[in-house]
């Protein structure tokens, strides 16, 4: 009888500490780039300016704006800013290869 417990009970905190070793795991959602560059664009005109980069709450916009306005023209455009992500996960890609 009680073997039976003690199996029981082995069976319980085995099942409990895997499933916590499981819910650990779990990835979070990554953020919707459309959203993000809505809340960027404060005047909703399509495209950030350096001022509204400069209000920017995350990440390091203003610091790399230069490096994301790729044509110039002091305004980050969805597809300036999308360029730019791809190329640094290329990077960081590169660095743990």
């Amino acid at each position: 009888m009680n073997k039976k417990w003690l199996m029981v009970i082995m069976l319980v905190s085995m099942f409990t500490t895997v499933q916590s070793f499981a819910q650990e795991k779990v990835k979070r959602e990554k953020p919707d780039g459309e959203k993000m560059f809505a809340a960027l664009d404060t005047d909703a005109d399509g495209k950030i300016s350096e001022a509204e980069a400069d209000k920017a709450q995350r990440g390091k916009l203003k610091e790399n704006f230069a490096e994301i306005d790729t044509n110039k023209d002091k305004f980050i455009d969805k597809e300036e800013l999308k360029a730019y992500r791809e190329k640094r996960k290329a990077e960081r890609k590169d660095k743990q290869n």
